[in-house]
């Protein structure tokens, strides 16, 4: 049985995944790997090699998740595929603690660091503290950077940054002002979609269906105490995102782009929810337009992000697909299935945005973000 994602991130399962009976359960269902087995879940996809002209080589940390069992791993873990690459290439890497003491210490010894970063407040915080000083004063290639962990995970920051840049986002308000919110509540078309600042996996997001139970929340949200959110230690408090509520959408369309490569699926809510993250509802198979593969290399142009998942919305309304949200990281699927057009996986090539085309080849996503990063040191090094 497959656990929704919005359990996931609850800290009931959180704590359930470390007890004895929890672990059985991951190593059982295949969330932990052996390393030996680990080396078979990567053969899926095809190594990414430098050019052998390449002499210049950057000492890379890696920060790895922690192991809940001795000589276990999770098997599509960022970390392991950024590690199969520096191997790959010859590449010397490290095990880079960021949460230690000594961070800066061993930062000095590093040109190049990765951190797949958890989407959880308290991690936010930690890694907007550290990749700023990594980043912007000891002049690291990080990935991500202080530019795009800021607006990771964060609806808020980036509805400022779709409104400064104007990308076609859905409609959206959002306020820090509680008399604002107020007035808002009169005017606005119900029903209305609320979202907190921070929450993945759908958690967060919910459909108010009047004006009487959204003031009910925004009294809530602007109360001493601020609303309760998935995390005990995180308080809604003091601002309120309110997106229009896209009605009949049967699906969302994820794009994620690195380099010169994009893929695209489609997603569907399961029955009786407006969301379309639903769980297990992907389709891999269908054509992602190219109109929305323009759409989303112009979003991260605009947005400066070297990696990046674009979510749309098709609306009847507007005509056009509409941003629901961007990240710079997403769910990992194997090379033999993150897009697969008549049973042939491959990708989206965007060297040329004006001649996009599908082509063959299985790679796994994160080696494209490792190999994407260290190419950049090496432009810049050399």
């Amino acid at each position: 049985m497959k656990v929704p994602r919005i359990l996931r991130k609850s800290p009931i399962y959180q704590f359930l995944r470390k007890t004895s009976l929890g672990r059985k359960y991951l190593i059982k269902t295949g969330k932990l790997v052996s390393r030996e087995e680990l080396i078979q879940v990567h053969a899926e996809g095809v190594p990414l090699k430098l050019e052998s002209s390449v002499k210049d080589k950057p000492v890379v940390g890696i920060v790895y998740p922690e192991e809940m069992i001795p000589g276990y791993v999770i098997p599509k873990a960022s970390a392991y595929m950024y590690e199969r690459f520096c191997k790959t290439n010859g590449i010397e890497y490290r095990n880079y603690d960021i949460h230690a003491s000594d961070w800066l210490d061993k930062a000095k010894e590093l040109d190049v660091i990765f951190w797949h970063v958890d989407s959880t407040p308290s991690a936010l915080y930690e890694a907007e503290s550290k990749i700023y000083i990594l980043d912007k004063i000891l002049q690291k290639t990080c990935f991500p950077s202080f530019h795009e962990v800021w607006q990771y995970e964060d609806k808020c920051r980036a509805h400022y940054l779709y409104q400064v840049y104007n990308l076609p986002c859905i409609p959206t308000r959002s306020s820090n002002s509680r008399e604002e919110s107020i007035k808002l509540s009169e005017t606005i078309n119900y029903p209305i979609i609320v979202k907190t600042r921070t929450g993945a996996g759908s958690f967060g997001v919910k459909k108010i269906d009047n004006k009487t139970k959204l003031r009910r929340y925004i009294k809530s949200v602007f109360s001493s105490r601020g609303k309760y959110t998935l995390y005990p230690y995180e308080r809604q408090k003091d601002y309120i995102l309110l997106q229009e509520f896209i009605d009949n959408a049967s699906y969302d369309l994820r794009v994620m782009l690195v380099g010169n490569k994009a893929y695209g699926y489609y997603r569907y809510p399961n029955k009786g929810d407006f969301r379309a993250s639903g769980e297990g509802n992907e389709d891999h198979s269908r054509p992602t337009p190219i109109s929305v593969l323009k759409e989303a290399i112009k979003v991260r142009e605009a947005l400066e992000s070297r990696v990046l998942g674009v979510d749309f919305l098709y609306s009847d309304k507007y005509k056009q697909h509409l941003i629901i949200e961007a990240s710079i990281f997403n769910e990992i699927d194997p090379p033999s299935i993150e897009t697969r057009l008549e049973g042939v996986p491959g990708f989206y090539n965007i060297s040329d945005p004006e001649n996009i085309c599908y082509e063959e080849g299985a790679f796994w996503f994160p080696e494209l973000i490792a190999e994407s990063i260290i190419k950049q040191w090496i432009i810049e090094n050399t």
